[in-house]
């Protein structure tokens, strides 16, 4: 049936429906962080075996991708990654949106701190894949006050877990005797937490 609008009647209301300021922000928001995912895997060397769990955006506009093994920082034109198994522990500041990671060996930097634009969840995972990393983390003495601090961490490679004794400072790693109280300390820790030692434990 066809109907006509009289003169003078009610007309169809043809403006564009504007959606509420926040669900315009959280589309937006959506849309950003696909874009930043995309860019990811499309020029982070992520290696073969790992997965992408979450990404970030830092104050530069640089992106931080993490995956379930390491966290990936983009630097300009380039990539540095740090594995879960290096980090000692993660900090992160919600009011400043700063979250700061802390080497555990000379090999990796001391502090890596990170001016996160937008997080995207990333800082929880940070949190989350650290504390999957550590298997032990116990200081053990050696004699006296004298001790030690073992370490294992998982980590990606043929050996499952990686170990690491920091000696008390002015401890001799030579020392016979350091060396059968640490090998003693490491076989208990070994029957405690049930990790099998398959190479010998780095000393620093």
């Amino acid at each position: 049936m066809l109907v006509r609008w009289r003169e003078g009647g009610p007309r169809p209301d043809r403006r564009p429906f504007a959606w509420p300021r926040w669900i315009q922000a959280r589309r937006a928001d959506r849309r950003r962080h696909a874009a930043a995912r995309a860019e990811v895997r499309a020029h982070a060397p992520i290696r073969p075996g790992e997965h992408l769990l979450a990404v970030a955006r830092d104050a530069h506009g640089d992106v931080v991708a993490a995956t379930d093994w390491a966290l990936y920082q983009q630097t300009g034109e380039g990539w540095v990654r740090l594995g879960w198994e290096q980090v000692n522990n993660a900090d992160w500041d919600p009011q400043r949106h700063v979250l700061v990671l802390t080497g555990l060996t000379p090999a990796v930097p001391a502090w890596t701190v990170l001016h996160l634009s937008r997080d995207w969840g990333l800082p929880a995972l940070a949190f989350e894949r650290v504390s999957w990393a550590k298997v032990v983390d116990q200081r053990v003495s050696l004699g006296g006050q004298a001790g030690a601090r073992v370490i294992a961490r998982r980590h990606r490679g043929e050996s499952p877990v990686t170990w690491l004794v920091i000696l008390d400072h002015g401890l001799d790693p030579g020392d016979p005797g350091i060396q059968t109280g640490l090998e003693s300390a490491i076989s208990e820790l070994r029957r405690v937490s049930g990790v099998e030692v398959t190479a010998g434990p780095a000393l620093r």
